[in-house]
């Protein structure tokens, strides 16, 4: 078996398991039908690759790159039923994805995790917390933004931004944080509209975080042709909230590499995005 696994991981060209052995030892309390059947199921995988595992992602130019073929193509915003038999899957698991869709594709998504986990099952979701974002963003922090430094030399930021990040305010990388299309810094043109820093500013001072959110989210729209735009912003409780609303009664908020699925531990390749700044939340089915 291990010389099997280790002979798929090479074909695939899983370049992070082989600087990093996985531990499928992880697996062992799982039945051997759901590990040849790869009820794992990873949303949002990108160049995710594992043998026990079951990519669902939204194909597009902007990924296809990494995505590969063997995935399930699967538009959240479409919120039709998730492919996958009623009370089969044993974890689901999705990092830097929900962030990109709407709060309804969001919430599709968390029933249709109910609906297909087994009892005992679980999903672990993660994404920007955007509470904590939120009071580097009034404690005027700018080092929290720390990714504006990487995209500012020449070939890193011209399909997503109008210029270097290192030239942006703070109030715009706030906002592109969560409203993407809305911000001065986005490429994108397909908004009605830009807010400059004194809109940003002002709506922040008349609204609470949420209010101030959701004031902005509300005008974003789903751009197929920019599937890495953010529309929408989570917090902790506000995943939570949507999870129990789903139909999960035994939800919590998790940390890096802290989660109650051994699995979803191997901190290699999981929980991978932006830790020091991201939410992780988990629900027992």
């Amino acid at each position: 078996m291990k010389t099997a696994v280790r002979k798929w991981i090479n074909r695939v060209g899983f370049d992070i398991a082989r600087k990093h052995p996985l531990d499928l030892k992880r697996y062992a309390k799982y039945p051997q039908e759901s590990l040849r059947s790869r009820r794992f199921y990873n949303v949002g995988a990108g160049s995710f690759r594992h043998p026990y595992w079951t990519n669902i992602d939204y194909s597009s130019d902007q990924y296809k790159c990494v995505q590969g073929e063997d995935f399930i193509n699967y538009d959240l915003m479409e919120l039709k039923p998730l492919p996958i038999e009623n009370n089969s899957a044993e974890l689901i698991y999705s990092t830097h994805t929900i962030e990109h869709v709407s709060d309804e594709a969001v919430f599709n998504l968390m029933k249709e995790a109910y609906r297909v986990l087994k009892p005992g099952g679980g999903i672990r979701l993660s994404t920007q917390d955007a509470a904590l974002e939120y009071q580097a963003y009034l404690r005027n922090d700018r080092s929290y933004w720390y990714w504006a430094e990487w995209y500012s030399q020449p070939g890193t930021w011209e399909h997503q931004f109008v210029a270097p990040l290192t030239e942006a305010s703070i109030h715009q990388l706030f906002l592109h944080h969560y409203a993407t299309q809305l911000s001065t810094i986005s490429a994108d043109d397909t908004a009605p509209r830009k807010y400059s820093d004194e809109e940003v500013i002002e709506v922040f001072s008349k609204h609470s975080m949420e209010d101030g959110l959701n004031w902005f989210t509300r005008q974003c729209k789903f751009n197929p042709a920019r599937p890495a735009n953010h529309i929408s912003w989570w917090s902790p409780d506000k995943v939570i909230a949507f999870l129990q609303k789903a139909g999960f009664s035994n939800c919590y908020r998790s940390g890096y590499g802290q989660s109650l699925f051994e699995p979803l531990r191997e901190v290699s390749i999981f929980d991978t995005t932006h830790p020091t700044i991201s939410l992780f939340v988990e629900a027992i089915k």
